[in-house]
């Protein structure tokens, strides 16, 4: 609709430009027309043309008879004001024409804001529709595993990897209310609230800054409808061993923009491949 509407609007500007055309032709021929009254020598080629000259000299003496004797010619009043008329024709076609061109301005105008209020409309009910399969998604597992600092690897210093772990446990236990499951090398707690992620992730972040002789690979992964893609993620973002990090994907980042507030930032780690897939690895940062 909107083109055959665009389309008119070229027709009827072009209808006008070439009536213009038509009212210059006319009004040269109006002046051979008059010419050829004035010497009394017929020009042939006009003879077409006669009927329309005619009537345009027809409303010239319908306002005027009179007429003038100017160096032995006698020039009447009536052509003058039939070339009037052509001009007044021509001055109302460009009229015309202007008048088109602003009506296709405020055309697009208003289609262009339509437009935008429909596509407005549109990512609006989109934004509202991502929030809410996004706030959808509640569960989420976070991953933890331990390796003994290196200062802290030698034998006569004597650290106990598997107490240590207990008392890592015992803590987050304590804090979460959640018991872990043993899972790829380390620990695993599964969670229901994704949205009350930060009062749980806090808890891990006072592992890194505590003074323990361990050395934490700590990631955090949402969970959906794709476990098995969702599990793969996890086990990948082990695999890269991002130590004393709380690392995760992207769609975990951004199921994390959907919250209503946020005790922590992101940042891109980097871009990995495996299995000729590429996927971003994020972390979360305290914020300053």
């Amino acid at each position: 609709m909107h083109k055959n509407i665009l389309n008119l609007f070229n027709f009827l500007k072009s209808a006008a430009q070439f009536i213009k055309i038509v009212i210059v032709f006319f009004i040269l021929l109006h002046l051979l027309f008059w010419i050829q009254n004035l010497t009394g020598n017929p020009i042939g080629f006009l003879k077409p043309f006669i009927p329309v000259l005619s009537s345009f000299l027809f409303i010239g003496t319908s306002c005027s008879k009179e007429s003038i004797d100017l160096l032995g010619a006698k020039f009447e009043f009536s052509y003058i004001i039939a070339l009037f008329a052509y001009l007044v024709l021509y001055l109302i076609d460009h009229l015309a024409y202007r008048g088109l061109e602003i009506a296709e301005e405020v055309y697009n105008s208003g289609y262009r804001k339509a437009r935008e209020a429909e596509e407005n409309a549109f990512n609006k009910k989109l934004a509202k529709d991502q929030s809410a399969e996004q706030r959808a998604l509640k569960r989420y597992n976070i991953f933890v595993s331990t390796s003994i600092k290196p200062k802290f690897s030698h034998q006569e210093q004597k650290v106990n990897l598997e107490e240590q772990n207990k008392i890592m446990n015992k803590f987050l236990i304590e804090k979460t209310g959640v018991s872990p499951i043993s899972y790829n090398g380390g620990f695993l707690y599964s969670f229901e609230n994704f949205s009350a992620v930060d009062n749980n992730l806090q808890y891990f972040f006072k592992l890194l800054k505590s003074s323990s002789p361990l050395d934490y690979v700590i990631c955090i992964q949402i969970l959906g409808k794709d476990l098995v893609k969702e599990d793969k993620q996890l086990k990948e973002l082990i695999s890269l061993k991002f130590v004393n990090k709380v690392s995760a994907c992207s769609d975990t980042v951004y199921r994390y923009r959907f919250n209503t507030s946020h005790r922590y930032e992101t940042s891109l780690l980097g871009l990995f491949q495996k299995d000729g897939e590429t996927f971003e690895v994020h972390e979360f940062r305290e914020m300053i």
